[in-house]
């Protein structure tokens, strides 16, 4: 017999762990041979799936906080609105909506640098991913910033061009980049002496982008955007990309090397002193790196030669806890009472368990804006490193088998009351485009499950799980010819949700799911207070139960 809502708080209270897993990336797609996850073999989340209260969530566009119908959900919106309990204007939107009303224009920092440009006669310099995923960046973003850089006078503007293939098409890096090129034509006809130019470019996944403590990366980054140096130098960003193209067919954009534009034999635009740069990229994770390459006096982790100065600012702050960069064009959106702090509030003990790859997620974005636990005593926040390799389709395993033995550890323990824990393979394979790595990886999930499951069986604990969006749920697509390609980029499929209870008896069922209805992450908070026995503060979005 069902129990009423308000009975379920009482049902589960003295339980065991609540163990919260997010299946990064592992979408519910269509059962074919584009679906990786469809392809593997999942004994354990194909019993959980048939066995269980189960439902659906939507983890994209105006589901999430995101300003678009179809805008891609992320890990950083994922882990936010779930911490939240709510759905919270992200990022883009908060961009969006500044734009709109003109109000990025009048931001103090960005006004100093306009005025610095024009007082020092320097360079704009733009560095960013070329994208309208919307995850990172988008470049109507960076549109916006040119041409307000060109009305207020600056004479010269040079965009060093982060090449994406992963949050958008794979090879659609010339769409970007062309759209560019006609605007900087458009620009030159209104006043010949202009010099609006791409300066420098790579792939996302060569150059710049890193989040792992890849030094090389960001060192590489520095070498073409602030020094000009690469072996690979080419008179146009078209003529750089068939390039490496030509070379190999099959490059996925955020794989190309890192290149230089010269201009008879010189770096088109070098950063310098008294130079600005504005970093476009709104999501921290993959920026913090090359700002503290930028704005560091002491810096171990390679050899800058010359650090310029320059004045530069972030579109967002990348790093809140150490001010990182401490210039930004526009505030973070933060979340005054996140999951993690109301029940340490209540006296639960909690840890928080991943790779590298997704440990700001489990952290700083499930926090909604801080890294470190409030009570170290009350909070474990544990970390394991992920492989530094190239491709993680070469160990598509991951870390998912150390995460599991950690997790049953902290389960056994019986120490805490609440864990979250992040398997990042779905995601962070699926972003490879390798189908086959893709298939082991969700499998290698399923293995570790099974352990977990185990632990939750013999402490009486309760086990939910779920994921943040899709990936490598949709590893396919139809490209704009009807081809198909491969798709590295997240999905707009919904994901799993449901909970593993091994005293389950019928007593409560989960709201209905399909497009009709709007189940979606912010919906989970409220569901874990009444799984660990708690009353559901009243600004939460409801629980996934029906009543």
């Amino acid at each position: 017999m069902l129990l009423p809502l308000r009975d379920l708080q009482q049902n589960f209270k003295g339980r065991g762990p609540l163990i919260h897993v997010v299946l990064d990336g592992w979408g519910i797609g269509t059962a074919d041979e584009t679906n990786a996850i469809h392809q593997a073999t999942l004994p354990v989340m194909s019993r959980l799936t048939n066995g269980c209260p189960y439902t659906q969530l939507w983890t994209h566009g105006l589901h999430v906080g995101l300003p678009n119908e179809k805008d891609l959900g992320g890990s950083e919106v994922g882990h936010m609105t779930m911490g939240a309990g709510m759905i919270k204007e992200q990022g883009p939107t908060l961009i969006q909506n500044l734009f709109k009303s003109g109000e990025f224009f009048e931001n103090p920092v960005l006004i100093r640098i306009i005025q610095n440009c024009l007082g020092q006669n320097t360079p704009l310099h733009l560095l960013g991913l070329l994208s309208n995923g919307n995850i990172h960046s988008h470049v109507d973003h960076t549109e916006a910033i040119i041409r307000h850089a060109f009305q207020a006078g600056i004479r010269r503007c040079y965009l060093h061009a982060l090449l994406d293939g992963r949050d958008v098409g794979v090879q659609s890096a010339l769409d970007f980049t062309e759209s560019f090129e006609k605007l900087f034509a458009e620009l030159k006809e209104q006043r010949a002496e202009i010099d609006y130019a791409f300066a420098s470019g790579g792939g996302r996944e060569a150059v710049t982008m890193d989040r792992d403590n890849n030094w090389e990366k960001v060192e590489t980054g520095w070498k073409i955007h602030v020094q000009g140096q690469s072996e690979n130098q080419f008179p146009t960003i078209r003529d750089a990309i068939q390039h490496f193209r030509e070379q190999n067919p099959e490059i996925i954009d955020q794989d190309i090397p890192g290149f230089v534009i010269v201009r008879n034999g010189e770096a088109v635009g070098r950063i310098e002193d008294q130079h600005a740069l504005i970093f476009t990229n709104f999501r921290g994770d993959r920026a913090i790196e090359f700002s503290q390459a930028v704005l560091a006096e002491d810096f171990p982790h390679f050899e800058r030669s010359i650090r310029p100065d320059v004045m530069f600012a972030g579109m967002t702050q990348y790093d809140q806890d150490n001010e990182v960069p401490p210039d930004f064009l526009v505030g973070t959106p933060e979340v005054e009472e996140p999951f993690g702090k109301r029940i340490l509030e209540l006296g639960l003990k909690q840890f928080r368990l991943t790779e590298t790859q997704k440990f700001a997620h489990v952290t700083f974005f499930y926090n909604g804006g801080y890294r470190e636990p409030l009570d170290p005593s009350m909070e474990n926040y544990h970390l394991i490193a992920s492989d530094k390799i190239s491709s993680f389709a070469d160990q598509p395993g991951m870390q998912a088998v150390e995460i599991s033995k950690k997790a049953v550890e902290f389960i056994y323990s019986g120490e805490y009351q609440y864990g979250l824990i992040n398997f990042a393979n779905a995601d962070m394979v699926g972003h490879t485009g390798d189908f086959q790595a893709a298939v082991h990886a969700v499998e290698t999930i399923d293995t570790a499950l099974d352990n977990i499951v185990r632990a939750i069986d013999a402490m009486g604990g309760l086990l939910v799980i779920t994921a943040d969006h899709g990936n490598a749920d949709q590893m396919l697509i139809a490209n704009k010819n009807g081809a198909q390609e491969i798709s590295t980029k997240h999905s707009l499929n919904p994901v799993p949700f449901l909970i593993y209870d091994p005293f389950y008896n019928g007593e409560y069922q989960l709201m209905p799911f399909g497009r009709d209805y709007n189940n979606n992450l912010s919906n989970i908070a409220a569901t874990n207070f009444i799984l660990l026995g708690q009353p559901v503060p009243s600004d939460l979005a409801p629980a996934l139960f029906t009543d």
